[in-house]
């Protein structure tokens, strides 16, 4: 299966230093989009992403690794 086009645009937007918050990455990549690529339960995302805290390791390499980037910017726009 190839990968959705709206996680490249994802990657430039996060490498250009623009994005302010971590939720901001739904508003490009629908949360069902990032459901079915991770299997990551909807309900579960919607609650960490209300609560970063509730994040694992796990789920953040998941989603870094779909995006494309080192999973450490994705923590530090998770610690915003």
């Amino acid at each position: 299966m190839q990968k959705d086009k709206r996680y490249h645009a994802l990657k430039i937007y996060i490498e250009s230093g623009n994005m302010k918050s971590f939720s901001e990455i739904f508003d490009i990549v629908p949360k069902s989009t990032i459901v079915i690529d991770t299997g990551i339960n909807y309900t579960r995302l919607t609650s960490k992403i209300n609560y970063p805290g509730k994040f694992t390791v796990d789920d953040l390499f998941k989603i870094a690794r779909l995006i494309g980037i080192d999973s450490r910017k994705l923590y530090e726009l998770l610690c915003k």
